[in-house]
């Protein structure tokens, strides 16, 4: 894994100003309200989008040609390396969430620590392998106050995945072992990015595993989805909690597990899907895959989960069905 950052805090800063710079001679046709403005410098390219708050929307960030920002190929970045999205803050505002895809490269903003997955009030840079990400919040709501949050919308301490086995079963298997946290999880810090505003990032719990989550039967407080093939079907049981996080499905080495392999063809991009919870709504994203993902047979990008249940096609025709909540 990638312990330090390529590039030094200075090129960081000066690549704001060569985004700002070509940020204001490429104005958006139609500007958004409220949202981030979000920018990759490589060098002297730049790359740049508008990421409105509130309408669902989010940004993959990979080499991979589909993706919303293209990194230029390379040992330093991953063919899909990073999803932003806006999300709603506690104080009701609006801030940014950055979450690497269980790459082995992470990010680092000004103090050189690590990290795979933030939330963030106030404008954002960030160094991944010779590239910086950024994000500039356009809007009345943007918030730079100091928040606690474990992850969108939410104002409590960060939490373990609880394990899945019944605590009452004392002939139960033992779980599996759960991932010690980042030394930085759930702490709140201050920095300085641009135009004097003060910027807090909050690093939370990243992306989670499948294997994490696997429950050998269901039990109160998770959800079950089915993926299933024309010759092989597989269920994994997740704890409702973990959404918060994000699971991540498709072919990379930590997404297979208890009976997917068999499942998951090259049909299926290596990161694929994304299982996400804001709030009340769990939503699942397609990560600019190869083959797509459809919802009663039309093309999507983002579908809202309901608690009744629903059932996706990914790729051409691995079907993913999730389960009613009962």
């Amino acid at each position: 894994m990638m312990a330090e950052p390529r590039i030094d805090v200075a090129t960081m800063r000066r690549a704001l100003s060569t985004a700002e710079a070509v940020m204001a001679l490429n104005p958006p046709e139609s500007p958004m309200a409220e949202g981030y403005r979000l920018f990759r410098v490589s060098g002297g390219d730049v790359a740049w989008m508008d990421l409105p708050a509130n309408s669902g929307a989010y940004a993959v960030f990979g080499s991979h040609p589909r993706c919303d920002v293209k990194f230029s190929p390379g040992d330093d970045v991953c063919v899909r390396h990073l999803v932003a999205t806006c999300c709603n803050l506690g104080d009701g505002s609006f801030g940014l969430r950055l979450m690497d895809l269980q790459t082995s490269i992470p990010f680092f903003v000004d103090d050189d620590v690590p990290r795979r997955s933030i939330v963030v009030s106030g404008p954002l840079l960030v160094r991944i392998g010779k590239h910086v990400v950024g994000g500039l919040p356009v809007g009345s709501r943007a918030s730079s106050k100091v928040l606690q949050v474990s992850s969108c919308g939410m104002s409590e301490p960060p939490r373990a995945l609880e394990s899945v086995s019944a605590k009452a079963d004392v002939d139960a298997a033992p779980p599996p072992p759960l991932p010690m946290p980042s030394p930085t999880e759930g702490i709140t810090t201050s920095h300085r990015f641009a135009r004097g505003e003060i910027s807090h990032i909050t690093s939370v719990r990243p992306v989670s595993h499948i294997e994490e989550m696997v429950a050998s039967r269901a039990k109160s407080g998770y959800v079950r989805l089915t993926l299933q093939s024309s010759e092989r079907s597989a269920a994994v049981e997740l704890p409702q909690k973990a959404l918060d996080d994000g699971v991540l499905l498709g072919r990379a080495d930590n997404c297979l597990d208890r009976g997917l392999r068999a499942v998951l063809s090259t049909h299926i991009s290596r990161t694929h899907l994304l299982l996400l919870r804001d709030g009340a709504e769990i939503m699942a994203l397609d990560l600019c895959s190869t083959n797509g993902t459809r919802y009663g047979g039309q093309k999507v990008r983002r579908v809202m989960i309901p608690a009744e249940g629903l059932a996706l096609t990914l790729g051409p025709e691995l079907t993913l069905i999730w389960h009613p909540q009962t």
